[in-house]
C-alpha cells in the first residue's frame, strides 16, 4: 500500500480518536491512520458502490475489518451525530465539499474538527466554513508529485472574524506561516496567470483581476 505525501500530511492533523472519511475511494487514508495510531477506528463512506468494494478489499487485506466500517451513502448522511470525532473530506472540488457539509450541518458541527483538501474553489470553502459556524485553525500546502494540495483544518467556533479577499483566496494562516510548497504554488500560479493574459482574449475587468493577483503574489514572495 503506497502512502502518499498528501495522505501522510492529512493524517498528521488527526488526534487518535474516531475518524470518518467522506468519499473514501481506496480507503488508504483510514488504513494508514489506524496502523500509525492517528485514529483508533474509522467509518468510511462513499456515494458509489464501486469505490466501497475496492475499499473493502484493501481493508480486508490489511486485517482491519474490525476497525473500519464501510457505509454506502451521500456525504455525512450515513453518519449519526456524535458517532465520530474527526472528518476528512479530500480529493473533491470545493463547491462539492461545501455542499456536503451544508446538507448535514448539524452532524458536521458535532465533530471536533474537519480536515479538508479541496481541489478548487478555496475561497468559497473558507467563506462557507465561516458562514456555517466553523473557524479555520490550521492550514498547509503539500506538493505531492506534480500537484499541490491545500489543507484546511476547521473546528466549530462562534468567533470568526472576516478575512480579506486575498486571505479567503490563499488562506490567512497560510499567508502568516507559509511553507516552501506554498511559495512554489504561488510562483506556479503567477506563471499560469501570465500565460492566460498573453495567450487568451480577456475582458479588461478579467485582465485587471488577474494582474491584481499577480501583483499580490509578487509582493508576498519578495
Amino acid at each position: 500500500m503506497h502512502i502518499t505525501k498528501r495522505i501522510y500530511s492529512i493524517c498528521n492533523y488527526l488526534d487518535g480518536s474516531k475518524l470518518v472519511d467522506i468519499g473514501t475511494d481506496h480507503c488508504f487514508l483510514p488504513i494508514y491512520a489506524i496502523k500509525s495510531g492517528k485514529a483508533c477506528s474509522a467509518i468510511v463512506t462513499d456515494i458509489n458502490a464501486g469505490p466501497l468494494r475496492r475499499a473493502f478489499e484493501n481493508v480486508a487485506r490489511e486485517g482491519l475489518l474490525d476497525k473500519i466500517e464501510l457505509r454506502l451513502g451521500d456525504g455525512f448522511a450515513p453518519i449519526a451525530p456524535g458517532e465520530c470525532d474527526n472528518a476528512v473530506i479530500s480529493g473533491m472540488g470545493g463547491m462539492l465539499i461545501s455542499n456536503i457539509i451544508e446538507k448535514n450541518l448539524s452532524t458536521a458541527l458535532g465533530l471536533k474538527q474537519l480536515i479538508l483538501s479541496p481541489q478548487s474553489d478555496l475561497s468559497h470553502v473558507r467563506r462557507s466554513l465561516h458562514k456555517f459556524g466553523f473557524g479555520i485553525f490550521e492550514e498547509g500546502m503539500v506538493k505531492d508529485g506534480e500537484k499541490f494540495y491545500p489543507l484546511i483544518v476547521a473546528r466549530p467556533s462562534e468567533a470568526n472574524s472576516a478575512y480579506s479577499d486575498f486571505e479567503y483566496e490563499f488562506g490567512k494562516l497560510m499567508l502568516e506561516t507559509p511553507n516552501d510548497d506554498f511559495y512554489e504554488f504561488l510562483e506556479e500560479l503567477r506563471s499560469k496567470n501570465e500565460n492566460i493574459i498573453n495567450k487568451n482574449p480577456l475582458t479588461e475587468a478579467r485582465k485587471a483581476e488577474i494582474l491584481e493577483v499577480n501583483k499580490f503574489i509578487a509582493m508576498f514572495c519578495e
